[in-house]
């Protein structure tokens, strides 16, 4: 992989990985036999009110599900016409009220659609919550970049996505002398004139005076503009049809959305309800819910309604057949992996080698490269498991003391990845808490601690930071706001944060979730402590008496609610946080388990099943859904053991898959079709070429020979690991530390002074070379052990034997040697 003349010759760059558009293949088109079954959606259905529009979806089936969509081919004719007008996609106005009928024909069959329009209880058409709303919403009226502003546009103030209608109906019906609004004239009316561009309006057209939305709008101002009903029921879900389905190019699929109500009643909001594609090159999608297949690939729209977020997956195969015979799954990850190939027409890369598993293994498990005798040793071996018993020693599960060797680097390792994701930071804690809170996580990883139980202590701390580490999580988010957001991202991977302000723009979580949730910690406190004397500025994290939140638009006192639960009876809690932490760690929390194991598959495979790996939500869905919910019921019934975790995901097939990819699968990295090369992290780098030279970092405040990855927050001077992409534990959110390559980190690997300082130490690797009086080829063949893991090729020695004989003296060559190692793509990434 290495060419050592360009490397010598250009000694600034930086190598990057290139990647490589994957061609796509696309299926052939199957047409419709007449003999497959045919379902008309709905067969029968009942309206409530002129208003009340539905969509008519037409499907061939085969063993129950949706083959091929037939909406927009079949032939529809209203058998009522004074009841019901139905357009030629299958969308249904009702016209009148009573009894009708919409006959459906297609190659020679028909079916009917009966319909039963009936008048609303209030004897209106138009319900401003339930019509006027959504159509705002769907127009982009109450979006931030329009009226849902901070000052809105023009005077004219909306609510975010249509949140607080009570705010809303105001601002439209009432506001300046009812200017917005004419009852006796209603087309005259502000509001339909701008939206339609009968006059000037800033936003341009919003809907055209025919459409459905103009209607809305119209009939509710003529109605006298129909007061805000406290009484009418809310809207608690959602169902699309279909939910999930394989397509191919050219394949149009019409959506159906159906909304269900908080009095158990369900309506077909397809026309109110808003689309988009999340990729706009595999599928794209019409306003009224009509999908056209583009490309190839795996994707989903996104369908919202009234605080209702759903998707819509699409699967478009790259290939109509792959060839996965030499496929072998070793455990159930690669079974759901392989079906998930099988699905996308996809064909995974072979097995790595050896060298490059015991390489990967080390890096992955334990941040830290193995020495030249291990790769040895490993590389000699004869044993079929081999691997699986390297696995066990890395992770500690071998049972014998003689090889449970790396249990301090792993516990090392993980607790940095666990010290960021906690924000672990003296500057937040003080020096005893810092240390405390990260002996803690150590001494919790080092005895396997179970997960759930490693975050019930967190969640229930109480007592001295100095004394009790745990605590400090108390000290880093001090108010009920701060705790809701990091307890719900960190171990939950749901971000919070919009909704402190509105309803969550993608997902179903409102202000009321928000603090509703915050209001489990509203008993939380702490007090100054001079127990520790010199140390001094000790917290005591302790539990009040009393403690609430209110709801800062209703100014209602919230009570504990889990998410998208039901309110927690608390009058036998005096610490709320108990109830709290038993259900995010209880097997029933999906999110808890789906949101570990999402994250640890993602530090191993370099890509998680949901990207952002802590963005957890109904409209970010997962690459591979079934091989998520399969690792999370594998995870909960280990115990939540994370060795064991770390042990299945290592031991399959996909994770010992080469990271050389094919060529039609090189920029594919979220179905794992081959290992996801990725950089070495800035700890892990800066201890690799330690390893590498020979010289060890040092680090004032820690004993000499403490290690990179062993240091237990950020404050530790060093230009190189902060520019690497070191976090500083300031924020919960993954993207704080970064892999992605710039100027400067090129800079810093290739010339900076760090690198340079290392080749040239005394009783360095390479001065120990030089004073034993090495062979070259020996000297050669350490070096690469040491940095890749494997034997130098004929030819590498060559070109080091070349690089040697043109330098000045053998300390040179072999420090340019080395150099051109440490810049190596091999060597920087781990693959």
């Amino acid at each position: 992989m290495t060419d050592w003349k360009t490397h010598v010759k250009i000694k600034q760059k930086f190598n990057r990985l290139l990647i490589v558009v994957a061609a796509m293949t696309v299926c052939p088109l199957i047409s419709y036999a007449a003999d497959q079954p045919l379902q008309v959606s709905p067969e029968k259905i009942e309206l409530s009110g002129l208003l009340d529009y539905f969509q008519i979806q037409v499907s061939v089936l085969n063993n129950g599900k949706i083959t091929q969509d037939l909406t927009h081919q079949v032939k529809y004719t209203s058998l009522t016409p004074k009841i019901l007008e139905v357009n030629t996609e299958g969308l249904v106005r009702p016209v009148g009220f009573g009894k009708g009928r919409i006959q459906i024909q297609h190659a020679g069959k028909k079916d009917e659609v009966s319909v039963e329009v009936k008048a609303r209880p209030n004897g209106k058409n138009a319900s401003f919550v339930m019509d006027v709303v959504p159509i705002l919403n769907k127009g982009g009226c109450s979006l931030g970049g329009c009226h849902a502003s901070q000052f809105g546009k023009g005077g004219f103030k909306l609510s975010l996505f249509g949140y607080a209608p009570e705010q809303d109906y105001p601002e439209i019906a009432r506001d300046n002398r009812q200017r917005r609004i004419s009852i006796l004239q209603p087309e005259k009316s502000l509001i339909l004139q701008k939206a339609s561009m009968a006059i000037a309006h800033g936003g341009g057209r919003r809907f055209a005076k025919d459409s459905y939305e103009y209607r809305i709008l119209h009939t509710w101002i003529s109605e006298a503009v129909t007061e805000i009903d406290d009484k009418e029921a809310k809207v608690v879900g959602m169902e699309v049809t279909p939910i999930s389905r394989r397509y191919k190019k050219g394949d149009v699929q019409q959506l159906r959305v159906i909304a269900e109500y908080s009095d158990g009643t369900k309506r077909d909001v397809t026309a109110q309800a808003q689309y988009d594609s999340l990729v706009e090159t595999i599928a794209t999608v019409t306003p009224r819910g009509k999908m056209e297949i583009q490309g190839s690939g795996q994707t989903a729209v996104m369908v919202r309604y009234m605080g209702q977020a759903k998707l819509s997956t699409i699967i478009s195969p790259y290939k109509t057949k792959v060839n996965l015979a030499d496929f072998k799954p070793h455990n159930f990850i690669d079974e759901l992996i392989k079906k998930r190939f099988d699905e996308l027409g996809l064909e995974p890369s072979p097995v790595c080698s050896d060298e490059v598993f015991i390489r990967r293994a080390f890096v992955d498990s334990i941040g830290t490269l193995p020495s030249p005798e291990k790769v040895k040793t490993f590389l000699a071996s004869k044993a079929p498991d081999k691997r699986s018993q390297l696995i066990d020693e890395l992770l500690g599960l071998t049972g014998d003391p003689a090889r449970d060797i790396y249990v301090e680097p792993w516990s090392a390792y993980w607790g940095m990845k666990w010290g960021d994701l906690l924000r672990n930071n003296r500057n937040k804690v003080g020096d005893g808490g810092m240390w405390a809170f990260s002996n803690w996580i150590r001494q919790s990883l080092r005895e396997n601690k179970p997960v759930n139980e490693f975050v019930n202590e967190i969640i229930t701390a109480q007592g001295s930071i100095y004394q009790n580490g745990p605590a400090n999580y108390f000290k880093i988010a001090s108010n009920p706001q701060d705790l809701a957001e990091a307890t719900a991202q960190i171990f939950l991977g749901v971000r919070m944060q919009c909704a402190k302000c509105h309803h969550h723009p993608f997902e179903v979580y409102s202000q009321k979730d928000y603090y509703s949730l915050a209001a489990f910690f509203t008993r939380v406190g702490n007090k100054a402590s001079v127990d520790f004397g010199a140390l001094g500025q000790d917290t005591i994290i302790k539990v009040k008496n009393s403690g609430s939140i209110r709801h800062p638009r209703t100014r209602k006192t919230m009570q504990p609610t889990p998410l998208l639960g039901e309110p927690i009876d608390v009058s036998s809690y005096r610490d709320f946080r108990r109830p709290l932490a038993r259900w995010i760690t209880s097997p029933g929390n999906r999110l808890f388990s789906r949101n570990i194991v999402n994250r640890f598959w993602s530090y191993y495979m370099a890509t998680g099943f949901v990207e952002p790996i802590d963005d957890m939500r109904e409209t970010n869905p997962a690459s591979n859904p079934e091989l998520l919910e399969a690792l999370a019921d594998h995870f909960v019934d280990s115990g939540y053991n994370l060795k064991e975790l770390m042990r299945v995901i290592m031991n399959s097939r996909a994770y010992q898959l080469s990271s050389e990819p094919r060529p039609e699968n090189a920029a594919n990295t979220r179905f794992y079709t081959h290992f996801n090369v990725k950089r070495l992290s800035a700890e892990v780098m800066l201890d690799a070429l330690d390893d590498l030279t020979g010289a060890q970092e040092r680090f004032s405040g820690v004993p000499q020979g403490t290690r990179a990855i062993e240091l237990p927050d950020p404050n530790y001077t060093s230009y190189f690991l902060d520019t690497l992409g070191r976090p500083k534990r300031v924020i919960t959110c993954e993207c704080e530390r970064t892999s992605q390559p710039n100027l400067s980190q090129v800079l810093q690997v290739a010339n900076g002074q760090l690198i340079n300082s290392k080749l040239a130490v005394k009783n360095g690797r390479i001065e120990q070379f030089l004073k034993a009086k090495t062979a070259d080829h020996d000297v050669f063949t350490e070096m690469y052990l040491a940095a890749f893991s494997r034997f130098p090729t004929k030819q590498e020695l060559a070109s080091c034997d070349a690089v040697v004989k043109a330098s000045k003296n053998k300390r040179e060559g072999y420090q340019d040697v080395m150099w051109a190692l440490c810049n190596s793509r091999e060597f920087l990434f781990n693959h």
